[in-house]
């Protein structure tokens, strides 16, 4: 009887995630919510037919371990030195002053100091699937903001493993309530015994698991090679929950020692489709565990919770991003994309839970605020450049002193030619612009570079190069680059809205100028051509076109035809 209820439940969950993921699919939202809100819409109508998803729960944490492990595929040592000192230190800090000022705000809710810790802990994580969809599909990955925002949530995703070992310690020492020296000596003392397991297991694997997975990987079979990743998945999983860690943790471990051996992007593909499948299951039941009788009854604390969070984020963040030099808007624009508490503060809730460390009403807290901060956090994500306009020009009007202390933090001008004529400006000195200022350069065209990337404007005033920090949409910055006397602007952003505000602002100081622009998506050439841009590129289409002329010569098309059509397809494209 037990195997058909642990099936009836599968099947429930997996069709209200399939109906769940088409109606985020259809209203553009990532399907995370799809998955979550499906729960708790299937758990408000049919929720007495699930009994307690004790064996879901179970299948959960697998889900949870097969998230880790893929995570740990993914982690490279060279991939952390690649990220700045601002997203390690940054994020760091974040979760430090989220955690402490959490434990001061959260008892005036009646919480005491251990469930105060735990929430402002857990609340401190963000929404790494979230917040990448987000920018993926908006086309922000590639910008400022979106590459700091998604470092900051990798660094974030790391810092969850020393919390999986030190909550649970804090918890458990609290509980039996020791204090003073005795409870520093006991929570070193697990933390040294936590710490030097970690090591020896790790180091010992190192040695075996590598050359494991290179061996059976010879014998050339997908699916031992599937089996035996899973196999060392699941044995380091239970050997650290042996250990005291959480299961998660070992996955995560597994992961990492296999990350280093040859075959790892192989057992990468093999084990996604898997993890996608059980992570589905995860989301669903933590839809299902969302009473909306407890929703309801606790309304205002849940609301309460939520607005502090997102608040309390989005400041920290900000002042951070701020005192580490940040223009105003990539700074706010990362903000945003931080408020959002995460699926990781689920994984620890569940932890915490199943080991008695916090009662099922706090459980279902950290689940509820999370849902909501999750849903509030998307809409903000997509309106985050609107926001930052529509808020510095109500402040402009309001609150002129305020203005003036912002322009004072974004007002770091360098420029040495004061006497630039047709000249080109160049807006955004990334991958595109800096080849296009280099190719300046060498036929001494003269140009001018406005970028709000502080590292970029510092490193460019070193070399001698005429550059303007500041936000390139902001008209002050555009007449401080003599867009009225330029010959040419180039706005190498991909960022659509800020595109659309640039070129409007353009025309206003200098409707002649000539401005090309590249985009991402075919449906914004006609919207930019419209606002004034008279060349727009598309790096994708530029590609196929080059493509193209290097294919249909190795079938023995003539050059004349093939000239014939790639202008047929340039055409088509809107050229």
């Amino acid at each position: 009887m037990s195997d058909l209820i642990l099936a009836r439940d599968l099947v429930i969950i997996l069709i209200t995630a399939f109906f769940g993921g088409v109606v985020a699919k259809k209203l553009r939202l990532p399907l995370l919510i799809g998955y979550l809100g499906s729960g708790v819409l299937i758990n408000s109508l049919f929720g007495s037919l699930l009994g307690d998803g004790l064996a879901i729960r179970n299948i959960a944490e697998i889900g949870v371990a097969l998230l880790l492990f893929t995570l740990g595929l993914e982690f490279s040592l060279q991939k952390l030195k690649e990220f700045s000192d601002v997203i390690i230190y940054g994020s760091f800090i974040q979760i430090v002053l989220t955690t402490l000022i959490g434990v001061v705000i959260f008892p005036f809710f009646g919480f005491d100091f251990w469930i105060s810790l735990f929430l402002a802990a857990s609340f401190s994580l963000s929404s790494t699937a979230v917040v990448v969809k987000s920018l993926f599909d908006r086309g922000e990955l590639e910008t400022l903001h979106g590459e700091v925002a998604a470092g900051w949530l990798f660094m974030q995703d790391l810092f969850v493993l020393p919390m999986m070992i030190l909550l649970p310690a804090v918890g458990q020492i609290m509980k039996e309530g020791k204090v003073g020296w005795e409870l520093t000596g006991e929570l070193s003392t697990n933390i040294l015994f936590a710490v030097s397991s970690f090591f020896v297991i790790i180091i010992l694997g190192k040695q075996v698991i590598p050359r494991l997975i290179e061996s059976v990987a010879g014998l050339k079979s997908r699916e031992l090679t599937l089996v035996i990743s899973v196999v060392i998945c699941l044995v380091f999983a239970f050997l650290f929950k042996l250990l005291g860690f959480s299961f998660a943790i070992g996955a995560f471990v597994a992961g990492v020692l296999i990350s280093s051996s040859s075959a790892y992007h192989g057992i990468f593909a093999e084990v996604r489709p898997l993890r996608d499948l059980f992570s589905v299951v995860f989301f669903v039941s933590l839809g299902f565990l969302i009473s909306p009788s407890f929703f309801l009854a606790n309304l205002p604390v849940i609301l309460s919770l939520s607005l502090i969070i997102i608040l309390l984020k989005l400041f920290i963040s900000l002042i951070i991003l701020l005192f580490l030099g940040f223009h105003t808007k990539p700074a706010a624009l990362i903000s945003i994309s931080l408020v959002s508490v995460g699926e990781f503060a689920f994984i620890l809730a569940l932890g915490a839970v199943t080991s008695k460390l916090i009662k099922i009403e706090d459980y279902m807290l950290i689940v509820t605020v999370s849902f909501v901060t999750l849903i509030i956090s998307v809409p903000l994500i997509s309106a985050g450049q609107k926001l930052y306009s529509t808020l510095r020009h109500l402040l402009k009007k309001r609150v002129p002193y305020l203005t003036k202390f912002i322009d004072s933090l974004d007002k770091k001008q360098w420029i040495t030619d004061t006497e630039l004529h047709d000249h080109v400006v160049v807006l955004g000195h990334g991958r595109v612009g800096k080849y296009i200022c280099r190719a300046l350069s060498f036929v001494e065209v003269p140009f001018i570079v406005v970028d709000y990337d502080h590292s970029v404007v510092k490193k460019l005033k070193n070399e001698g190069i005429n550059v303007i920090y500041g936000d390139p949409a902001d008209l002050d910055v555009l007449n401080f680059a003599k867009v009225n006397c330029a010959k040419v602007i180039i706005i190498a952003y991909s960022d659509r809205h800020m595109m659309e505000v640039v070129i409007t602002n353009i025309m206003t100081i200098n409707p002649n100028i000539k401005i090309i622009c590249r985009i991402h998506h075919e449906e914004d050439l006609k919207k930019l051509k419209s606002l004034g841009a008279e060349i727009v590129i598309q790096p994708e289409f530029e590609a196929a076109i080059a493509i193209t002329e290097k294919l249909l010569p190795l079938f023995g098309v003539a050059d004349a035809e093939i000239s014939g059509k790639i202008k047929r397809l340039k055409i088509e494209h809107g050229i």
